[in-house]
């Protein structure tokens, strides 16, 4: 291999971080973030490290120091073989005869050369197998991650435009290509993965809502409050209970007014049937009528309050008013058990959640990661998923959603089930979830912040604001556990397209 010199190692170098002076006519040739090969002919050894901190010197104008040059143009035209420039070297190991990586223990000594890596074949770099997600930014050498990151969890940053989307369709190809992992999308726009995966996108619109989900948008929608939000919740679920078969508890009241003995009984029962009900299930089966919910809500409110008539006729009516939130139940098919035996027999489910309320989408993640964590309690096994949550700041915060993925940020790597949330503002996510990403792809950010925020979790090695400004689409740097470098190093995410009957 023939490289090419561009500098040479001057003196205060440490074992990581090398200051070198770049040799005149190879400005043009080093860039941040480009790789280098240091040559210790002293030690007989080859430093493989990052370039870092460019910077152009002139003595003669020094920013401290007023010099005549400043108001004499002609004088500056003079002198210019002082000008130098400097950068630094941050070594990510030694390099060993067979390709491997060590760490460096001692610093290079000053006077070695340094050498630009400007293709693959330059250096004998063996490292481990794993997802290709793109190349180095400079040398084109591949950057594979660690298969095992993905029960660590992943973060992907970085401001609208920058290519995220596509660094998660990379990914998501590159673990179905190479993995037994299973992958299931929440894609918060439903715009950025159907044409990728167009025959296996769900429509959040015709997946069941849980009793949960019902009973919150009533409480909100009709504003009930204290006794009546018990009887509200206790009639959903003796309507779900029941498939919407209530007419004998909502009729034949005796004219003192008193509960039906038929309901006192089955609120009675309620706690037992609840146990021992398959309560998914019956909602599928469930019809829902708003009128005949209404009438069973006042009926029992009726049963365990001395509540007046006229607030349970206004709570009966205000119900019955809901049709067309009603009529959209009866519409939907989909379970959260349907969705995981999809999952298991295609490997991979997006799931478009563009096409209902955000309250609502927050509830389809929480009950769809709580299907998946019924299934790790009671069967004990890995399960091999990994759940992609795009623009993930919208759930990584409120409830319900937060629980689940807190849940699964801390629990999830014993049971292979990870996490990769794209988001454009990092510093959204509740501080359990930040605290369990090990790997990291980050682009240009909202606000320095998320800088702040990453560099509390990650070692960014001098990297700046400044630098991850002026990155172009699918340009990222590559950090954390998942990446064999242990260093973050600036990537070009390959280029993908939408494959029709995927």
């Amino acid at each position: 291999m023939s490289l090419k010199p561009i500098g040479v190692v001057v003196s205060g170098s440490s074992p990581v971080n090398v200051p070198i002076h770049v040799y005149k006519g190879c400005e043009n040739l080093v860039k941040e973030d480009a790789f280098v090969v240091i040559k210790d002919e002293e030690k007989n050894t080859e430093y493989f490290g990052v370039i870092r901190s460019l910077r152009m010197n002139d003595p003669l104008l020094n920013q401290n120091m007023r010099s005549s040059i400043i108001d004499n143009p002609e004088l500056a035209k003079h002198g210019k073989e002082v000008v130098f420039e400097t950068m630094n070297v941050r070594v990510l190991g030694v390099l060993k005869p067979d390709g491997q990586l060590e760490p460096p223990r001692q610093p290079p000594t000053p006077r070695s050369q340094v050498y630009l890596v400007e293709t693959p074949g330059d250096v004998n770099l063996k490292l481990e197998t794993g997802l290709v997600l793109g190349k180095h930014k400079f040398s084109g050498l591949e950057i594979p991650l660690k298969p095992d990151a993905l029960k660590y969890h992943i973060g992907i940053v970085g401001a609208t435009g920058t290519g995220k989307s596509r660094l998660v369709v990379a990914l998501i190809n590159e673990v179905l290509e190479k993995t037994d992992w299973k992958v299931l999308v929440f894609d918060h726009s439903g715009q950025d993965y159907k044409d990728y995966f167009e025959n296996h996108v769900v429509n959040a619109s015709s997946i069941i809502q849980d009793h949960e989900m019902i009973y919150d948008y009533l409480k909100r929608e009709i504003s009930v409050k204290d006794v009546a939000e018990d009887a509200l919740y206790i009639s959903l679920l003796l309507y779900i209970l029941h498939e919407g078969n209530v007419e004998k508890f909502i009729s034949d009241t005796d004219k003192k007014g008193k509960k039906p003995s038929e309901l006192s009984q089955e609120l009675n029962k309620l706690p037992e049937l609840l146990e021992n009900t398959d309560i998914e299930e019956k909602l599928k089966n469930t019809q829902w009528k708003a009128d005949k919910l209404g009438k069973l809500v006042a009926e029992v409110l009726r049963s365990i309050s001395q509540a007046k008539a006229s607030t349970m006729n206004r709570l009966s009516v205000s119900i019955s008013l809901q049709k067309d939130f009603f009529k959209s139940l009866n519409e939907r098919k989909i379970t959260a058990r349907d969705i995981l035996e999809k999952l298991n027999k295609d490997k991979k489910v997006v799931i478009d959640l563009s096409s209902v309320k955000q309250e609502e989408r927050r509830y389809i993640v929480y009950s769809i990661l709580r299907k998946i964590w019924e299934e790790i309690d009671t069967k004990k096994q890995p399960v091999k998923i990994l759940v992609v949550i795009d623009e993930a700041h919208n759930y990584a915060t409120s409830k319900p959603s937060v629980d689940m993925i807190e849940r699964t940020a801390r629990e999830g790597r014993k049971w292979g089930l990870g996490l990769v949330l794209a988001s454009q503002r990092f510093i959204d996510f509740s501080t359990d979830i930040r605290n369990n990403i090990n790997t990291f792809f980050f682009s240009k950010l909202q606000t320095p912040g998320d800088l702040e925020n990453l560099e509390g979790i990650l070692d960014l090695g001098g990297i700046e604001y400044d630098d991850i400004a002026i990155l172009a689409t699918r340009e990222f740097y590559f950090a954390g556990y998942g990446n064999p470098l242990k260093y973050p190093v600036l990537i070009e995410v390959k280029e993908v397209w939408p494959r029709k009957n995927q």
